[in-house]
């Protein structure tokens, strides 16, 4: 039975339908007078025109994105968004404009300072925005047009001291590892993924082509980040006089292990690295290794090129950046020389 156009329920309500544009469902609305029910289509239909709040396109994108993320960018990730959260939560996604983006990026560089952390919640916001054209919420992206503040500091990862690197090359007894990274530019994660089947001591090779990632419930192994990450590693003679005595029969052991079957926890490595910072007084990260064997590839006149393939960067500025700290340090040192020269 029909009552005003509408259906009237047994319950003696009344019942009407719309089909949603976007999804192609169907919409149900009840309502005890023909007036409510149209208060109820009107209200929704506004809403639909309105389209979704920010805050709840960020929820529906973490939902997608948390689990196709690596465990240590999750945290990162999480308060950039819940950063953008904060600053455009309540608004309409399709009314956020360039210009409120832009104060919002400068507001992040006077409260960090830092061109990396800018950038990084700059990335979450266009990620957001992209799923949502994704999803037909909007069909512009204003993080395009947005700019970002200028003059922010790059912070920079410098290699370890002369001294660090000295004192790492003579304690290798204490600990391998510092040593390994010194001589190989490798990552952490990598040298810690690495197998004894991973080196080739008759061809002077290491194979990279995999990493460690800690996870709450423990240790997990994936391939390297990116394809870059993928490659070859010189085994340089002292890394090799090094290990190649301390071989085990099974060749699937891993080279740092407690037992040989599986990688050092993240514990464990922690501890292990204090214990040799405490023994030996240096301060240098994992990461600055990377660094020192860049710099001595430089010093041995290695091309830039080269050594991005053997440290995997993707992107040959990287290796750049590091090369200019390089030439920087040494401008004292290239000066004399030219000076001797032209005298």
């Amino acid at each position: 039975m029909k009552k005003n156009g509408f259906i009237v329920r047994a319950d003696g309500r009344l019942q009407t339908t719309i089909t949603d544009k976007k999804t192609g469902k169907r919409i149900y609305f009840y309502g005890t007078t023909a007036r409510e029910l149209k208060q109820k289509i009107f209200e929704y239909q506004t809403k639909v025109d309105e389209g979704p709040l920010f805050t709840n396109v960020s929820d529906e994108w973490w939902e997608e994105a948390e689990p196709l993320l690596a465990y240590q960018s999750v945290r990162g990730y999480l308060r950039a968004k819940k950063q953008a959260d904060e600053e455009f939560g309540d608004m309409y996604i399709k009314d956020i404009q360039p210009q409120q983006i832009t104060l919002y990026l400068k507001r992040l560089g006077k409260q960090y300072g830092s061109q990396k952390t800018v950038d990084k919640y700059r990335l979450i916001l266009n990620l957001i925005f992209k799923y949502a054209i994704e999803t037909g919420y909007v069909t512009y992206n204003p993080c395009s047009a947005a700019k970002a503040p200028k003059g922010l500091k790059k912070a920079k990862r410098e290699a370890a001291t002369v001294e660090e690197e000295k004192i790492i090359k003579t304690t290798e007894y204490e600990w391998l590892f510092p040593y390994f990274a010194i001589y190989t530019g490798m990552r952490k994660g990598e040298i810690l993924a690495l197998q004894w089947k991973d080196i080739d001591f008759e061809n002077n090779l290491i194979n990279v082509y995999k990493s460690v990632y800690y996870k709450t419930n423990g240790v997990e192994i994936k391939g390297t980040k990116t394809e870059a990450g993928t490659r070859i590693v010189p085994l340089l003679n002292p890394l090799k006089e090094r290990l190649i005595g301390k071989r085990p029969k099974n060749q699937n052991e891993y080279v740092f292990s407690d037992n040989g079957s599986e990688p050092l926890t993240a514990k464990r490595y922690e501890t292990e690295y204090r214990k040799y910072q405490k023994y030996t007084g240096i301060k240098c990260t994992a990461h600055q290794l990377r660094h020192s064997f860049a710099t001595i590839a430089f010093e041995n006149d290695i091309s830039p090129k080269i050594v991005q393939e053997i440290l995997g960067h993707k992107q040959l500025s990287t290796t750049m950046d590091i090369y200019t700290d390089f030439r920087k340090s040494h401008l004292k040192e290239i000066t004399d020389i030219l000076n001797e020269k032209i005298r």
